[in-house]
This record gives structure tokens, C-alpha cells and sequence, in this order.
């Protein structure tokens, strides 16, 4: 046995999986998604170029896909390469993207970096496989989440992953099948789509909700001080017009806008946005926290 995994069977516990309904009854929820924001920001201010690009829930869609067959392929789940073809034909993606834009996805983020192609001695093929870059910037994310996790019931996903690199590899492709394959993630409510159907993507959503402080009682107006498009724009490295028309939706849904000077002071965000918003991430965290479960009853049990 490794020394690695005996280290982890005496000193971590299986960690719990949770449903929906438990993630959005813990009293520490918010803040775990409040924290996992302000993470995922700094994610972005690391790569700003790459993450914005797969921000649209569309684009995140397909990338996730390609790291789940990658990952697969390389824990032996499947010995088949990930290549644009076996993407484009997988199925569950046509319901976003037709197979030229799945295609045409792929070619961008290996303009990105994010991808690269592998020798074959069938040049056909052209396998893809992960850049180190990019590896870098999923298992971060991956980490995030496990921080956040961890928060809720005091356990040591987060320890586990920095000890064994293997613990993405396998937790990742069944919480990403799952995610592309449930509505509630995929098709999220109006007022959460209004962003993450942009290319500004999860982006400013996630700032937006994480300057709601998270202990506070939801009213029908979120107060959360002042909000200028241009910082905003600033922030986020996308033109102010773009900004203004998506705020300017949501401002149309009812669920943000200004007391007083548009564009100013008194900004407020609507219960029903950020509810929305936790309703949508608790998907995201169901689906990880049972793959991370399962992955370490496979790799320690």
C-alpha cells in the first residue's frame, strides 16, 4: 500500500455527501458560499483571459465534460482518449450546444492554453490532454469547494486533495456527469441565467451575492452599498456597455437596482436572486460532495 493512503486511512474520515435539501438547511451554508465566492474571484484574477471564457454556463458545460473524459482516461475509467470528436458526440451536451459549437468551444480553449494535443501515431485521432496550466486552475477550484465542504461539518476534504492528487481525478467526472445531466443545474431559474448565459458568465454573480453578508436576514431589498458598472467593468475586464445591459435585465427582472441615483449608492440585490443563487450552488455541491464520498470509499475504504 502507498504510504500515501496509509496516511489517509488512519488520519481522514469518509467524508458525509449531502442532498440539496441538507446543504440549504445548514445554518452554515451561506456563509460556505460566501467564502467559496470570494475563492472563486480569485481564481479568476489568477487566469482572467481563460476562466471568463469558460464562465458562460454553456462553455463551463463543455469544459467540464472534456475534464471528465480526461480524468477518466487517466484513472483507467475508460481508455478512451478525449478527443473533439468523442466530445462532439456526446450526447447530453447537444441540449446547449449544437456539434460545430462544441467544436468550435474546444478550439478556443486550446487557443486558451487549456488544452493541448498529444502525439498520436494515429493522426487521426489527435488526442487532447490537459495543459498544466489548466490543471492548476480545476484542481483550485476543485479545492475550493472542498474548503467550503469541509466548513459545513468540520471534515478534511481539503486535506485529503493537497495530500493525494488522485482524489480529482476520480471525485470529478461523476459530479461532472451529474451536473450536465440535471436541469436544475443546467437550466438555472431567470434571475441566475439573466448572468451566467453572458459572457461575463458566474463572475459578477458571484460577486454580487458574496457582498451580501451572509448572516444577515434576507428582506425583499438586499442592501449592499454602493455598485458602479464601471468598477465593476474594471474588475472583471469587459467593456461598461456589456455590463450596464446585463445589470440592466436584472434590473428589469426585479432583482436588482438603486434607491435614488441609478448607478450609485443603496445598491440592493432581491431575496429572490440570492435564494436562486444558493438553490443553484447547492446543486453544484450535492454533486461533489456524493463524488467526493464516493471517490474516497474507492481510494481508502
Amino acid at each position: 500500500m502507498p504510504a500515501i493512503e496509509q496516511e489517509i486511512r488512519q488520519d481522514a474520515r469518509i467524508p458525509s455527501g449531502y442532498s440539496v435539501q441538507e446543504l440549504l438547511a445548514s445554518p452554515l451554508f451561506a456563509t460556505s458560499l460566501t467564502e467559496a465566492a470570494s475563492r472563486l474571484i480569485g481564481i479568476y484574477h489568477e487566469a482572467p483571459r481563460a476562466v471568463r471564457y469558460t464562465s458562460d454556463l454553456r462553455r463551463w458545460l463543455v469544459a467540464q465534460a472534456a475534464l471528465a473524459f480526461y480524468f477518466e482516461n487517466r484513472t483507467g475509467v475508460s481508455r478512451e482518449d478525449l478527443t473533439v470528436t468523442r466530445l462532439t458526440e456526446f450526447g447530453p451536451l447537444h441540449e446547449f450546444a449544437s456539434r460545430n459549437t462544441i467544436a468550435s468551444y474546444m478550439a478556443q480553449m486550446r487557443q486558451y492554453k487549456l488544452f493541448t494535443e498529444r502525439e498520436s501515431r494515429d493522426k487521426r485521432l489527435r488526442p487532447l490532454v490537459l495543459s498544466e496550466a489548466a490543471e492548476h486552475l480545476i484542481r483550485n477550484w476543485f479545492d475550493s469547494h472542498m474548503a467550503s465542504l469541509d466548513l459545513l461539518d468540520g471534515g478534511e476534504r481539503l486535506a485529503v486533495s493537497q495530500a493525494d492528487p488522485r482524489l480529482l481525478y476520480y471525485a470529478h467526472p461523476p459530479a461532472a456527469r451529474a451536473l450536465i445531466a440535471d436541469p436544475r443545474w443546467n437550466d438555472p431559474p431567470e434571475s441566475v441565467k439573466t448572468f451566467t448565459f453572458t459572457n461575463l458568465g458566474s463572475n459578477v454573480i458571484h460577486d454580487l451575492v458574496a457582498r451580501f453578508p451572509s448572516g444577515s436576514t434576507l428582506s425583499e431589498r438586499c442592501y449592499v452599498g454602493e455598485l458602479k458598472p464601471g468598477t465593476l467593468a474594471g474588475h472583471y475586464h469587459v467593456s461598461r456597455t456589456h455590463i450596464v445591459r446585463v445589470l440592466n435585465r436584472a434590473k428589469a427582472l426585479g432583482d436588482i437596482g438603486w434607491d435614488g441615483l441609478q448607478y450609485g449608492d443603496n445598491f440592493w440585490i432581491s431575496a429572490r436572486l440570492i435564494e436562486d443563487y444558493r438553490r443553484w450552488q447547492a446543486v453544484k455541491f450535492e454533486a461533489l460532495s456524493r463524488s467526493i464520498h464516493g471517490a474516497c470509499v474507492r481510494l481508502y475504504a
